[in-house]
Order: structure tokens, then sequence, then C-alpha cells
């Protein structure tokens, strides 16, 4: 089993909403920010990106966070924020933006 390594930076980030990125290797990875996620495969990023959309605007963006990077082996989990609270909001407002969309008819309804 690959040793963990972590790492992360003194200073606060704010202008920028928080993060949970994983990348395994080159076989792709996931960012998941509470407004979207953007999800890829191989190893490079801009190539390859789809963006799902929550449909909010982000928010709290003057709020500092912290931004910490754990490796093992070929994965690489990069943190802006508490990851617990990113999954949580980004759950809450996709909930929230489904739950409130307007219904769409049956399909083979008349017409």
């Amino acid at each position: 089993m690959a040793p963990v390594e972590g790492e992360q930076t003194p200073a606060r980030v704010t202008g920028v909403e928080r993060t949970l990125e994983v990348r395994v290797g080159s076989l792709g990875g996931f960012e998941l920010r509470p407004t979207r996620l953007f999800v890829w495969k191989g190893e490079e990023r801009a190539e390859a990106q789809k963006v799902v959309s929550f449909g909010s605007r982000p928010a709290a963006l003057d709020y500092p966070k912290r931004e910490s990077t754990l490796r093992a082996g070929d994965v690489e989990v990069r943190t802006l924020g508490n990851p617990l609270m990113t999954i949580a909001l980004a759950g809450v407002i996709a909930l929230r933006n489904w739950a409130n969309a307007p219904e769409e008819p049956p399909r083979g309804a008349g017409g």
C-alpha cells in the first residue's frame, strides 16, 4: 500500500468556491463544488471535461478556506474548505433545484 502524503497551505483562500477534487492517475477524476460538478477522463482535464450545473450561482466566496492535498500512489485528493461541507452543500443545492424543477408532461400523452 502506498504511503499517504499530505500538505496543507497555511494561507487561507477567498474569492473561490469550496472544492473537493479527486484525480485517479491517468483514468481521470472529478471536482465537486456546491454549484456544479466537473468530470473528466484521462490525464488532461481541459480536453475531456464535462460540467453538470446544479443551477445555482456561487455564494459565500468571501469566506476564507484552507487548501489541502493528500496523495496515495496515483490518487490525489485536493480540498478547498471542509470536504464534508462541500458534499453537503452540493447535495442540498442539487436536491432543492431538482425538487423545484417544473414537471414534464408524461411521454406519449396525446397532443
